[in-house]
């Protein structure tokens, strides 16, 4: 093959995986952004006090340094939260009987 034909096919070949690259990016991207808000929708309306549900960035849209804290303050969050209703349930179970 002579190199004219080499240049041609590389260079052919370097556009689209560029081009494959800029799709999947965008792609991923908007994912990204449709989780994240579908998250904030779904915190906005489960409680009002937890303290995620009035900030609409969740754990992935931090710094890679800050997102196991994040994570972890959200669950001990919601693991107060869920421990507060239980005890208002047995406080009204212990009322009623």
């Amino acid at each position: 093959m002579q190199a004219k034909n080499l240049v041609i096919i590389a260079l052919i070949g370097i556009v689209m995986l560029l081009a494959f690259n800029v799709i999947n990016g965008n792609l991923h991207k908007n994912n990204r952004q449709a989780i994240a808000s579908s998250n904030a929708s779904a915190q906005s309306t489960t409680s009002d006090s937890d303290s995620f549900s009035n900030n609409p960035s969740d754990g992935a849209a931090k710094p890679l340094g800050e997102q196991p804290k994040a994570i972890i303050d959200k669950a001990t969050t919601q693991i107060n939260n869920a421990q507060q209703a239980d005890s208002a349930r047995f406080e009204q179970v212990d009322s009623t009987q």
